[in-house]
């Protein structure tokens, strides 16, 4: 058996890279005021455009594209919680891999930054594949990666497009209805929806 993780919003919550994203902009711009602006913003209308309104609203005269190079590339202000360390660990009593959207080096640095190279046995970074999880692509490089494994598990919790492809190809599909996740209110497509990590453990043990 293959447990497959998803990353943001599935093994810590993207909430905090975004909130770790806006101190180092700040930090970086020198006015804690920064922040709390982006903050706001962000809690009171999402993530679109939050760097241009910065800009507009305090005559910042800087690029965005440099904004948008910090926020991406910074190595993050995040953490594993104890509920999705207890899922790893049991997950390493199998063969164990990740599949992630996303910028490469963002999601590489995410990826370092909650140590998951001791949980992960192989993992694929679509942007680095230029491919995305739309495709079969990322889903049968796990399957060709554990070619002597007949039954794989996807974990992730994104209606929108993590289950699709593995359903296709007859993966069972675990959505974690991430509370703080930004795609909470999304009716649910995988197999089975849990609102818990620590749900997901028993899950599996009657799955193998």
């Amino acid at each position: 058996m293959v447990i497959v993780f998803d990353l943001d919003d599935t093994l810590y919550n993207e909430v905090d890279f975004v909130r770790s994203g806006f101190k180092e902009i700040s930090s970086y711009l020198g006015d804690d005021l920064y922040y709390d602006f982006m903050w706001n913003l962000f809690l009171e209308e999402g993530s679109g455009k939050i760097f241009n309104k910065l800009i507009e609203k305090f005559k910042i005269k800087e690029d965005i594209a440099k904004l948008l190079e910090i926020y991406r590339f910074h190595i993050p202000d995040i953490k594993l919680s104890e509920e999705s360390i207890r899922l790893l660990e049991f997950a390493k009593n199998y063969k164990t891999a990740l599949i992630t959207d996303g910028h490469y080096i963002t999601q590489k640095n995410k990826f370092l930054t909650l140590g998951l190279g001791k949980f992960i046995e192989y993992s694929v970074f679509t942007d680095f594949y230029h491919t995305s999880k739309f495709e079969e692509k990322p889903f049968i490089m796990v399957m060709k990666y554990f070619k002597n494994e007949d039954k794989f598990i996807y974990i992730a919790d994104n209606p929108k497009k993590d289950f699709i492809v593995p359903k296709k190809l007859k993966w069972y599909t675990i959505r974690y209805k991430n509370p703080y996740g930004i795609y909470k209110s999304y009716p649910n497509n995988a197999n089975i929806e849990v609102d818990s990590l620590e749900k997901i453990i028993s899950i599996l043990e009657e799955i193998k």
